[in-house]
């Protein structure tokens, strides 16, 4: 199966978080933690809708200056998405600045705060002095762009660390040689076919362009003969959690069945009393929470900095009876 991804690490899987993702079916692009912006060009930055907070220490929030300064003049309005206290803490990286002379700017941040007691929202509009409004917020805010959905966990980690998976819309795939076959020519029919199948009118009837004229078939006699439906591909973001076991179920459960698991990776496993101290993962929890997910492809990252100084130690650690050709190594060079 063909990935439906571009997925870029910003920076060494060594340093701070931040993965820089676009779908063929989505015309937007997605920003999963941001810490330092690294190897990312402007015009990139402003075209991410939605970004993916899992909690702001530093080497996971750091960017949001570079990011803001970026954005300023984009006229676009950006959706980021936290745990509790988010939008304080969006609103204290807003306050530190002086906004006097960007009333004419067409800029909005919208922040969506994460807990367990349901979402909250507030808007951050560059033509109100970036000052907070409050909102109702509801199911509807977790539809991305494009039909995607979002669905999040929240994970230990000292504090709260939110995870991600971002959901891909059920899809119809017309075939075209079967259309060949069975004397169909293209045409507006195949698009309601498509929205029949997609809200369930299976029983309805459409008119199809033929080769011998215009003739009426049922919608379930088409998808009989011509509809395929393409496995929809999830992404899944988990990262800075402790290695408790009820973290590893709702890890597995957050993932399960995913295309692609994005996963920290931080510790060693002789170096375990170490991750429990910190509240990270070693690399053996990490292996299960992939293994036991039934994700078809993983990416692991956000290794500690000490192991950089022996790179082959760890990843023959980390690859060591992992089938590679489902291994993502997020690459900096572009």
């Amino acid at each position: 199966m063909k990935s439906n991804y571009t997925i870029r690490r910003l920076n060494s899987p060594f340093d701070d978080s931040g993965i820089f993702v676009r779908n063929v079916y989505m015309k937007k692009a997605l920003l999963f933690d941001c810490g330092r912006l690294g190897n990312i060009d402007n015009s990139e930055i402003n075209d991410i809708s939605h970004v993916f907070i899992s909690h702001t220490h530093i080497d996971h929030f750091s960017g949001f200056d570079r990011f803001l300064r970026t954005a300023l003049l984009s006229g676009n309005k950006i959706t980021f998405f936290g745990p509790s206290g988010f939008i304080n803490n969006v609103k204290g990286k807003l306050a530190s600045y002086t906004w006097n002379l960007i009333y004419d700017y067409d800029i909005t941040f919208i922040v969506i705060e994460l807990s367990e007691n349901g979402m909250k929202g507030a808007e951050f509009a560059a033509k109100n002095g970036f000052k907070e409004e409050s909102f109702t917020v509801n199911n509807n805010h977790l539809i991305l762009n494009n039909d995607f959905s979002l669905e999040y966990e929240f994970f230990d980690h000292g504090t709260i660390s939110a995870g991600y998976r971002v959901k891909e819309p059920k899809r119809i795939s017309i075939n075209k040689d079967k259309m060949e076959e069975y004397g169909f020519v293209k045409g507006p029919w195949v698009k309601l076919l498509k929205e029949a199948l997609l809200y369930n009118k299976s029983n309805d009837i459409i008119n199809v362009n033929t080769v011998y004229g215009i003739k009426q078939y049922y919608i379930n006699e088409l998808a009989e003969k011509l509809a395929g439906y393409p496995v929809c591909q999830d992404i899944t973001y988990i990262t800075d959690i402790a290695p408790s076991f009820s973290n590893y179920k709702k890890a597995v459960k957050l993932a399960k069945d995913s295309y692609i698991l994005l996963i920290e990776s931080v510790f060693m496993n002789n170096d375990v009393i170490h991750a429990i101290e910190k509240n990270h993962l070693s690399i053996g929890v990490s292996k299960a929470v992939y293994k036991n997910s039934n994700s078809t492809y993983v990416s692991f990252g956000h290794f500690a900095p000490k192991y950089d100084r022996m790179r082959d130690v760890f990843f023959q650690e980390l690859y060591t009876d992992l089938d590679m050709d489902k291994i993502i190594k997020l690459e900096l060079n572009r």
